[in-house]
């Protein structure tokens, strides 16, 4: 009976050792055990008669040390089954009652601290420092599930949950921080004590345990995650390691290494790197940049070859300078060993790159503001194409200073402390830049006052031309004589301007008529009607038969025409009766404004004048001087002398 007994204790001791003889955890745990826990532990077993044998057998042979140890291996097992199982994805913690909590125990610390309560002020200290370690312990094993489902090499769990175990350090300096006033309060029954002891427990207990699980997975990591030779191995440290280790190779690579800082692998993967890069832009840029364009503009639309041209021009440069900086961001993890340096580096690079994603988003709306601008304009006539340049310049100022003030972030500047510097050198920088914030918003005063367009001849008492470009400071002229002169916004905004392009239909022709006093009135009245019912039907007149005015209500402060730039105004009327001539006034306006157009006009209604005057049995005047001698009494006309002359 004693040998099968004893039989029966060894098989149920032994065996479950010898088949989880790699998971099992022979040392205990250091913890703290309460008086709750000595109690049961100290509590008698029961008579083995009550008992079934095998349980009376576990129950008299398992020492406190050693239930630890099954209990140790349990939580083990547990927590790689929940990994595995993705239970930790789902968070216990109410983060929302974690983070009000953290918030209380954080004023009561700093209340108690005022007061000098010292040993409430530990109590606290104690408490929120558990649920910290418990939230972030919670945080670490949901890290761990999501870096097995994205496939994260070994290294990076390692780092994992090493800097989790550096953590738990900074609990463990707390705990012995405390461990003195511990011992000094153990005895203490007062509130403050057994709540100050109790957290001291609590957070000694948690911080050994989660060590020990913690370590455990470092050392077992194949317990909740495959190891893979692509993921873990094949990268490109591997790579150089590989061409390092060849035979003729070592020895070159062992004496640039000590002299030159970098071996012969690590230059033939960054050649390799930045050749395949080179090839990436040469062919695979440009057919990536044109399936883009393709996904984003369908081929109904029916400018969709030019627009995709457009879509392609914004982000081919910005991709090919991408691909070329990534290459330079590899080789510098490369060829530098240097952690120090690479994080200095690192700053610039990561901006290189939201300055190239900036580029290729401005070209982008820069591109489509080109291709749509057109049919904005036609739809909205008021949206003045200069504003929506100078909206567009705008933009490109705020993406740098965003491209800026990404670079201060980068490199850990204050961006906050260079807003409060510039509270007290504001004042400087506002006198110093006075002239170019007056020109500033004198552009807007230009732009909201639609004074004068992009395009439009205006005349001002120093300049006359045609605009070229209204600028955020100045103001761009083209003169007839082909020189561009820059004029500051602000003179612009306080000086008359006469604008000859601000009127849609009439630039004005005015001339007189002279008609030799020879003619008979009646013929001249016939060939004063005549030119009226010539410029009345002339297709290049504007006349109230073929222009239209506009809609003006009854009770307005300004005429439409008068606002829009219309003058249809045709007089033809007997005016004077000249030293030489009878002269007719003619008064009339083409209907185009354009220069060239007005000339043509012009020219053809003179051609006609004098088809008319024919016509009417009438002669164009000369100036002429008739000078009169007096002999004896007679009146002798000597000469009647014509001088020609053109007025």
């Amino acid at each position: 009976m004693h040998l099968n007994l004893l039989f029966k204790t060894l098989l149920i001791l032994i065996f479950p050792i010898f088949l989880y003889s790699q998971n099992i955890e022979k040392e205990p745990v250091k913890l703290i055990k309460t008086e709750t826990i000595e109690q049961v532990q100290n509590t008698q077993v029961p008579e083995s008669s009550n008992l079934p044998e095998e349980k009376a057998v576990e129950a008299v042979e398992k020492s406190p040390v050693e239930r630890q140890i099954e209990e140790q291996n349990k939580l083990l097992d547990e927590v790689v089954t929940n990994i595995n199982s993705e239970k930790y994805l789902n968070p216990s913690i109410d983060v929302k009652a974690y983070k009000k909590e953290i918030s209380l125990l954080t004023n009561k610390i700093n209340i108690n601290k005022i007061e000098k309560n010292i040993l409430a002020m530990k109590r606290d200290e104690l408490k929120r420092q558990y649920l910290k370690q418990e939230y972030t312990y919670e945080q670490t094993l949901r890290n761990i599930i999501l870096a097995k489902q994205e496939y994260k090499d070994k290294k990076f769990f390692e780092n994992l949950i090493k800097n989790k175990l550096k953590e738990l350090e900074k609990s463990e300096n707390l705990i012995d921080e405390n461990t003195k006033l511990y011992e000094e309060e153990l005895n203490n029954k007062n509130y403050i004590s057994s709540a100050f002891t109790e957290n001291y427990i609590e957070l000694y207990n948690q911080t050994h345990i989660q060590t020990f699980v913690l370590e455990y997975l470092f050392d077992n990591m194949s317990s909740f995650r495959k190891t893979n030779f692509f993921i873990d191995e094949f990268n490109l440290q591997y790579l150089v390691n590989k061409i390092d280790s060849i035979y003729g190779i070592s020895f070159i690579s062992g004496l640039t290494s000590y002299h030159l800082k970098f071996s012969i692998g690590e230059i033939v993967v960054v050649i390799f790197i930045m050749g395949i890069l080179i090839l990436l832009n040469l062919k695979i840029i440009s057919i990536i940049a044109n399936l883009i364009a393709r996904f984003f503009v369908s081929s109904e639309h029916s400018d969709s070859e030019a627009i995709r041209q457009y879509l392609r021009m914004s982000i081919d440069t910005p991709l090919k300078l991408s691909l070329y900086l990534l290459g330079i961001q590899i080789s510098v993890f490369i060829l530098v060993d240097d952690p120090e340096l690479i994080d200095k580096i690192m700053p610039w690079i990561n901006t290189t790159y939201m300055a190239l994603l900036t580029w290729g988003l401005y070209a982008i709306l820069n591109n489509s503001i080109s291709i749509y601008a057109h049919n904005l304009l036609e739809k909205y006539p008021n949206v003045r194409k200069e504003m929506i340049v100078f909206i567009l310049r705008i933009i490109k100022i705020i993406l740098i200073l965003l491209v800026i003030l990404f670079l201060f972030t980068q490199l850990g500047i204050d961006i906050k402390a260079i807003a409060a510097s510039l509270g007290v050198g504001g004042i400087a920088i506002a006198l110093a830049s006075k002239d170019t914030l007056a020109n500033f918003f004198s552009s807007l005063n230009i732009m909201t006052d639609n004074s004068f367009s992009q395009g439009d001849w205006i005349k001002t008492s120093d300049v006359e031309g045609t605009v070229v470009d209204i600028r955020m400071r100045t103001t761009r002229i083209r003169t007839f004589d082909n020189a561009m002169i820059t004029v500051p916004n602000t003179e612009l905004a306080n000086t008359p301007i006469t604008n000859w392009s601000k009127r849609r239909v009439g630039r004005r022709i005015k001339m007189n008529l002279g008609v030799t006093y020879d003619s008979k009135m009646e013929d001249i009245v016939q060939l004063k009607k005549d030119i009226l019912n010539m410029l009345e039907h002339h297709p290049g007149i504007a006349s109230s038969a073929n222009t239209k005015s506009g809609q003006t209500r009854i009770f307005e402060a300004i005429k439409q025409d008068d606002l829009i730039g219309i003058k249809k105004t045709l007089l033809v009327y007997i005016d004077s009766y000249g030293a030489s001539s009878i002269d007719i006034l003619i008064y009339c306006f083409s209907r185009s404004p354009d220069w060239e157009e007005w000339l043509i006009t012009k020219e053809d209604v003179l051609i006609k004048l004098e088809a008319l005057v024919k016509k009417n049995n009438c002669d164009f005047a000369y100036p002429t001087q008739t000078i009169l001698l007096k002999k004896d009494e007679e009146v002798v006309d000597l000469v009647s002398e014509k001088l020609s002359s053109m007025s």
